[in-house]
């Protein structure tokens, strides 16, 4: 493998090697895996009005379960749950760095029940976002506030800390899922 030096080359890099390990660990994630609650009441994707938390968004039927401010200590959440909020991370993410920067990101993403699509939505916007972080300029990832997005701090940072924020976030919520699917099989046998 050739290994850029540059800043984005380094950052792409990390996020295609990390969704690339993440994709082969995640190969055949079946729909009981995607919503097995690991604990009682563990955030989830739910039908509309069926969430365990006060602040459940999603655009469509399904919506994913959330609290502001977050529990402590954190709430154990499914595989759907991680997955899903890898998906609203990168589409939120995009639509307001690259995007329209116009739709609610409450509204945004349409949740799933269903495993498959919500991996290939996911790689989806892995990919979309990728491509367009890879068109950046070095004076583009120093630009404060290139990132517009609402729910976190893109406002107030450099675009490059965005990416590697965004990096971290599949890095570890994909390792998550890597240790539920271990958990699923075993309590299974």
């Amino acid at each position: 493998m050739d290994v850029r030096t540059d800043r984005v080359g380094l950052l792409l890099q990390q996020l295609t090697t990390s969704a690339e390990f993440s994709q082969a660990r995640l190969a055949g994630l079946t729909d009981e895996e995607f919503l097995w609650e690991p604990v009682p009441g563990a955030w989830s994707v739910r039908r509309r009005g069926a969430g365990v938390t006060p602040d459940a968004f999603g655009a469509g039927e399904w919506q994913l379960d959330l609290a502001r401010p977050e529990p402590v200590p954190a709430p154990v959440a499914t595989i759907g749950w991680r997955v899903s909020h890898l998906v609203d991370c990168f589409a939120g993410r995009w639509e307001w760095t690259f995007g329209s920067r116009r739709i609610d990101p409450k509204e945004l993403v349409h949740f799933t029940p269903s495993a498959k699509e919500a991996l290939d939505r996911l790689w989806f916007e892995v990919g979309r976002w990728a491509r367009d972080i890879e068109s950046l300029t070095d004076d583009q990832l120093d630009t404060v506030g290139f990132g517009q997005y609402p729910r976190g701090l893109d406002p107030t940072l450099p675009i490059v800390a965005i990416v590697w924020w965004v990096n971290r976030e599949l890095i570890h919520h994909t390792a998550e899922v890597a240790l539920l699917r271990d958990l699923y099989v075993r309590q299974a046998a």
